[in-house]
């Protein structure tokens, strides 16, 4: 009987344990979310209109990207990057990951004509609002949001 004891508390401890891991490494609502903040919003608005270039001009300012040569080679990447994915046509937000009470990790897919371009927008939060610290951009999802080659197929996540 009290071996069956034992065995009920292991068991209990052990499904808690799973239980928190399990929360841990799938991202709670309180960690992850789809807000995007107005410097990413106002940076995609500008690419609608006109061209890459106005987009990274938006990103630029304020961070520390400002007097950044990425910031040029990213520009001219993508104009020249045009005439293979088609043009600009919208993004959509896959998620938030706060970081920090200042900083923050958006990730979006960037829709074209003929394919999607996954990006991860850095931020921080300083007195004025949100200015983006770094950005990266690949074709590739698993590329911008390393969980998803341990998840296999599934990019819901």
């Amino acid at each position: 009987m009290n071996s069956n004891k034992i065995l009920l508390k292991s068991v209990l401890v052990v499904s808690v344990v799973c239980s928190c891991l399990s929360t841990t490494f799938s991202g709670s609502s309180a960690e992850t979310n789809t807000f995007v903040p107005p410097i990413i919003q106002d940076g995609f608005a500008m690419w609608a209109k006109r061209d890459p270039s106005y987009a990274f001009e938006v990103w630029r300012k304020g961070g520390i990207l400002e007097f950044d040569r990425k910031i040029s080679v990213l520009s001219n990447y993508f104009k020249n990057l045009e005439r293979t994915t088609g043009g600009y046509k919208s993004y959509d937000t896959i998620v938030t990951k706060q970081i920090s009470q200042r900083s923050e990790t958006v990730y979006v897919a960037v829709n074209f004509e003929h394919c999607a371009i996954y990006a991860r927008f850095m931020l921080y939060r300083d007195e004025k609002g949100w200015v983006v610290q770094n950005m990266d951009f690949n074709s590739k999802p698993e590329s911008i949001m390393p969980w998803l080659a341990f998840e296999g197929t599934d990019y819901s996540e």
